[in-house]
């Protein structure tokens, strides 16, 4: 008898195209607010109420950023996909623990802090390089299939330009107060970076512009065209000192995105056997797959960042502020083992899941990939 167990069959689900464009609704929305915000509020909402990271939105740090993450790790608990990726993920998996834990835990012990500092800001500049990359190949990848186009030379130009400009923004938001105090000429080198920034998407958009004219498809040229438009309204925010919106926009279209087709993909995947072994343990709550999936990502993600948070604080740091974990709006500890914050293990947990779950998404879901076998759009 197999061990997998069987439900009941149900008509297949589908990623609804019309409903992945209406993500990009979120653009002209924040045009409105940041609008009312300049216009008519005297820019009270920015300057006293909007922060400058989405992170620090109750809301929005039990939802977004790590759970999408954890999602698509819920997806890959299932009994053919583990020994069918067992020796490429397993690979890979050692590569990322090594070098994430040497750079920022073991580093800091063998050579000087000032050397340690510099590699650091090298990996984050790289983990951000990434991050960008893998946010933008996910809605570029869609948007080449909703064109009914293939990849080719302008498409890779369109990706790597796009990337240049959004991981300088992304560089902006995070470390504004430190490029705007390094002079550069008679402007500061915060300037020099936007500028930068500039150049590039202009490039992006042109580019892009000109990868529309092989759309087969009205709507994939549509997708197109929004991810232009989130492009040049993220730099207008940077410009605007709007940098909630800079990092809200893409972070939003890109989780809800990825929900909707980790969802589906499970729904699916679980329709006639339950392949996963999450799903299966959980039979017993009268809910799909579907349904299940964001809730159980959700928690399992809040679960991890505040169990990693606890776990520093009894290792002293007290250099978690930043952390999503809801523990760390309420205790700071008073504190500190003298350690540099990198090494906190929260923060090893966050890089090692980012970096595989980048590493995985580069190819379980290309279009001859065994995920894509539980996936269809209409």
């Amino acid at each position: 008898m197999s061990s997998t167990a069987s439900i009941s069959v149900s008509s297949p689900a589908a990623v609804s195209r019309v409903s992945l464009l209406s993500l990009y609704g979120i653009i002209p929305l924040t045009l409105l607010i940041a609008g009312v915000d300049h216009f008519f509020l005297d820019s009270l909402l920015i300057e006293n109420y909007l922060p400058s990271n989405p992170a620090s939105l109750l809301l929005w740090a039990i939802i977004f950023n790590f759970p999408h993450i954890i999602s698509s790790f819920v997806t890959l608990a299932d009994d053919e996909y583990i020994p069918y990726y067992k020796k490429r993920f397993s690979r890979a998996l050692m590569i990322i623990v090594s070098v994430v834990v040497g750079i920022n835990m073991l580093l800091p012990w063998i050579v000087p802090a000032l050397v340690a500092n510099v590699v650091y800001a090298l990996f984050f500049a790289f983990f951000a390089a990434y991050t960008m990359y893998h946010v933008l190949s996910q809605q570029f990848g869609i948007g080449m299939m909703l064109m009914k186009a293939k990849p080719g030379p302008i498409y890779e130009w369109w990706r790597y330009l796009s990337t240049i400009a959004t991981t300088a923004m992304y560089a902006m938001v995070f470390a504004r107060v430190p490029l705007m105090e390094v002079p550069f000429g008679v402007y500061s080198l915060f300037d020099a970076v936007m500028l930068f920034a500039g150049v590039f998407v202009v490039l992006a958009v042109a580019v892009g512009f000109y990868f529309t004219r092989g759309s087969k498809s009205r709507l994939g040229t549509w997708y197109i065209y929004s991810n232009l438009m989130m492009l040049l309204v993220t730099y207008g925010f940077m410009h605007a000192g709007y940098d909630i919106f800079v990092l809200l926009i893409p972070r939003f279209v890109h989780d809800m995105t990825a929900f909707m087709i980790y969802s589906t993909h499970d729904q699916n995947r679980n329709r006639e056997v339950q392949h996963n072994y999450i799903y299966r343990f959980l039979s017993f709550i009268p809910l799909t797959p579907f349904v299940l999936c964001p809730i159980i990502a959700i928690i399992l993600a809040n679960f991890i960042e505040c169990s990693a948070f606890l776990l520093d604080l009894s290792l002293g740091f007290n250099v978690l502020g930043s952390s999503e974990c809801q523990l760390g709006r309420i205790y700071q500890p008073e504190v500190s083992n003298g350690l540099p914050f990198s090494m906190q293990v929260g923060m090893q947990i966050m890089f090692i899941c980012g970096l595989f779950h980048y590493y995985i998404e580069g190819f379980v879901w290309k279009r001859d990939a065994i995920h894509r076998h539980a996936l269809s759009f209409k």
